[in-house]
């Protein structure tokens, strides 16, 4: 019988061959995104993303849909990154297929160690699965740079299996998500940055919807 931290790696992988398999068509795209558009209106209203900001899309994986989802839904131009280059390959083909390559860009690399700077976005959203949460977020929020961050936390059942958030931060805020593997979206404000009104994001698509 596996052990816990056998089955939870091994569900990991199995969801991630899972998303390389469906990526390759624009139809599975669609469904798996499908329960995720509310998620992304929250975080959205969460951290006040206008088509004026950089966004980052830190553990996009190999269907994009974060990145693709607030790309529709704002106009924003995003950065979706993986380390895993195999993931990234297909979620590159996947932003194209899905006619979104003049808004969203991926790219393969480190987060804990990336080749940017916190100045090159106004913000940043992490998903669940991404790992190691602490360096990724000593980066984002250290300087001065006016980076908004917000982090997906694992629900209670979940706490183990996923790379936790650090409690170095203070919260700016956060979100109820009626998601099974997460509960809340939080938001993290980097010493420059400030939160304004809220701003109408939402108010309608920048685009054809997925």
């Amino acid at each position: 019988m596996l052990s816990e931290p056998s089955r939870v790696m091994l569900i990991k992988r199995t969801v991630a061959c899972l998303e390389k398999l469906c990526s390759r068509s624009r139809l599975l795209v669609t469904l798996y995104s499908f329960p995720y558009r509310r998620v992304i209106k929250n975080e959205i209203a969460l951290t006040e993303i206008t088509a004026d900001d950089r966004v980052l899309n830190i553990g996009c994986g190999a269907i994009p849909f974060t990145a693709l989802l607030i790309a529709q839904f704002t106009g924003a131009r995003v950065t979706a990154v993986d380390r895993d280059p195999d993931a990234a390959r297909r979620a590159a083909a996947c932003v194209r297929r899905q006619g979104w390559a003049h808004r969203v860009r991926v790219v393969c690399c480190d987060a804990a160690r990336p080749p940017w700077t916190p100045a090159d976005f106004d913000v940043a959203l992490i998903a669940l699965q991404a790992e190691p949460k602490a360096p990724i977020l000593a980066h984002l929020l250290g300087g001065m740079a006016a980076t908004r961050v917000a982090a997906r936390a694992p629900s209670a059942a979940f706490q183990t299996q996923y790379d936790p958030l650090p409690q170095t931060y203070t919260l700016a805020d956060a979100v109820a998500q009626n998601m099974k593997t997460f509960d809340r979206s939080v938001l993290f404000l980097s010493s420059g940055a400030a939160r304004g009104a809220a701003r109408e994001a939402l108010a309608k698509p920048a685009g054809a919807s997925l």
